[in-house]
Parts: C-alpha cells; sequence; structure tokens
C-alpha cells in the first residue's frame, strides 16, 4: 500500500474509532438501551467503509496492470466481504430506529429483511460467478444494480419511517429533535456512500475522505446528543426510592410486579432485558409495560421518563 493511501487509511481509522468511542460514552452517560444498536451500526458500517478503502488499494497497486474489466470480480468479491457487514449494520440501526420510537422489530419484519439480505447474497454469487467466467449477464448486471439501490435506499427507509413516526401524536414534545436527527443522518448517508466512491486509488478527492468520514459520522451522533439532553436525560440511580417513589406507587395503584418493571424502564433497559432480569415472558413484559402506560396516562418511554422525573422531583425538593 502507498504510503499516502496509508496515511489516509490510518486518519480515517482514527476518525471512525473517536467517533464509535463518542457514541459508546454516550451510551454509557444517557443509559437508554437504543443506544447500544446504534454504536453496533456505527462500529459495523465504519469497518465496511474501511474495508472498501484497502481493499480498493490493494486491488489497484496488485492488479494495477490488469484491464479495468479484470477488476470487475474484485469488486464484487469484496461486495460479498461488505454484504453480511452492511446487513447487521442496517439492523442495528433499524433496531435503534425502532427502540427510540418506543417499538420494536415485529418477527414477521426480521423474516422479511433476512430474505431480503439472503437474495441480495444470492444475486452478488451469481454475478461474481459470471465475471469470474468472463460472460456478460445483462440480467444479473440489472439485478446487481437493484440490489445496489436497495442498499442504499434500506436506511433512508428507516429515516423515513422516523420522519413519519415522529409527526404523530405520541412524539410532538420530541418532534423538532427527531426530525433533525432523521435530516441529518439521511445527508450523513449520502456522504457516506460518497466516501465510497470517492475512495477509489488515484483519486484526488480521496485525500479527504477521512474528514468526510468524521464528518458523516459526528454530524448524527451530535444532534442525537441534543436530543437526549433535552428529552431522554436519565432518571439517576436511586432516585425511584423512598417516600415519593411510593407515594407515586400507591397514588396510581401500580402493583409490585409493576413497580419492579417502572423500575427497569426508569433505568433504561429494553424489554428484552426486563425479561432476562426478572424471567417472564414477552407477553408479560408488553402486558405490564402497557398497564403503566395506562396507569400513569403517558404514550411511550420518553414521556414516562419525564412523568417520572418531574413526580419525583416534586416529591424530593431537596
Amino acid at each position: 500500500m502507498p504510503l499516502a493511501s496509508l496515511l489516509i487509511f490510518l486518519l480515517a481509522l482514527a476518525a471512525a474509532g473517536g467517533v464509535v468511542w463518542m457514541a459508546r460514552k454516550l451510551q454509557k452517560t444517557s443509559r437508554q438501551y437504543f443506544l447500544s444498536s446504534y454504536t453496533a451500526f456505527l462500529l459495523a458500517f465504519n469497518i465496511a467503509v474501511l474495508l472498501n478503502l484497502v481493499i480498493g488499494d490493494l486491488a489497484g497497486a496488485v492488479l494495477k496492470d490488469l484491464p479495468p474489466r479484470s477488476m470487475t470480480p474484485v469488486y464484487i468479491l469484496f461486495g460479498l466481504v461488505a454484504l453480511p457487514l452492511l446487513a447487521l449494520a442496517y439492523y442495528m440501526f433499524i433496531d435503534f430506529i425502532t427502540g427510540l420510537l418506543d417499538e420494536e422489530i415485529r418477527a414477521g419484519w426480521r423474516i422479511a429483511y433476512t430474505a431480503v439480505w439472503i437474495a441480495l447474497g444470492i444475486v452478488f454469487l451469481f454475478r461474481a460467478q459470471a465475471a469470474l467466467a468472463g460472460k456478460t449477464q445483462p440480467v444479473f448486471e440489472t439485478l446487481s444494480l437493484v440490489s445496489g439501490g436497495i442498499v442504499f435506499a434500506l436506511p433512508l427507509g428507516a429515516l423515513g419511517y422516523l420522519t413519519f413516526r415522529s409527526l404523530g401524536p405520541a412524539h410532538v414534545r420530541e418532534r423538532k429533535n427527531l426530525l433533525a436527527f432523521a435530516g441529518v443522518s439521511s445527508m450523513s448517508f449520502v456522504l457516506f456512500y460518497f466516501i465510497i466512491l470517492i475512495a477509489e486509488a488515484g483519486t484526488p478527492l480521496r485525500l479527504g475522505v477521512p474528514l468526510a468520514l468524521f464528518a458523516a459520522n459526528a454530524a448524527p451522533l451530535w444532534v442525537l446528543r441534543r436530543l437526549l439532553v433535552r428529552n431522554f436525560p436519565p432518571v439517576l440511580p436511586g432516585v425511584f426510592e423512598g417516600p415519593a417513589a411510593d407515594r407515586l406507587i400507591a397514588e396510581f395503584q401500580i402493583s409490585s410486579r409493576e413497580g419492579e418493571i417502572l423500575a427497569l424502564l426508569l433505568k433504561g433497559k429494553s424489554n428484552k432485558q426486563i425479561e432476562a432480569e426478572l424471567f417472564i415472558s414477552p407477553h408479560t413484559v408488553r402486558n405490564h409495560v402497557h398497564n403503566i402506560y395506562k396507569k400513569l396516562g403517558v404514550s411511550s418511554r420518553l414521556h414516562l421518563l419525564n412523568f417520572a422525573r418531574s413526580r419525583l422531583k416534586a416529591g424530593n425538593p431537596g
């Protein structure tokens, strides 16, 4: 790998690693379960981008004497390597979006998502086989373009869903911040894909890859941090205890089991984490969460956090 390319890669690695570290730090301070999915998304997606940088440079250096047509199988094979990483990254991103909206990915959607990526993998395999055999298959070329469009559209579709749900009555308070995150993240994904395009060896614009990579990662993370600070500040450990908590439980007729689940919700736990900690079924957790929301007159975890903070603070003025 040329020295200039190595320097670009190291700077890009530092940019990606720094943002993943920032996301991990935000996850620890905010203590919201869906932030672990966002950190995992950043990690997997940036690995795919960095792999593109390395493979592009190595292929360009090792196979520089080959005609451009002979490079096609190399980039197709890279697509096969990146495919599982992108599948994981996008799933984590979708899981984060649903968590942010206080929703869950349904089993049917999981099956459909898996089927889409299996189909994409099959298309890439057939195209790689045709390319290695030196054959031109218009059908697979067309399917490959369609597959690329699907890969490009998946995260933007998730952000479109976030935008749509943000306009509903359940997210009036945080709507402005959710829409800002959706908009900035959409632009960041476009920048990500632009980075992949300009990362080819010999492209002068590739000198700006590290800075562009940092901007694409950091911009939505900064907006997300503002969203969390304004709308999702955690209920600090030990706050849901004492006379104020007892009065809240008694006033709203919350059962002992609901009280346990409420305490875990205020700690930022997911439904799955509550299931594991209390050894109860998913259906039972959903029923208890629904009953807690109904009794407290809230419609989401965000509203629950805001409600609990205001009531507990009023009950503990010191």
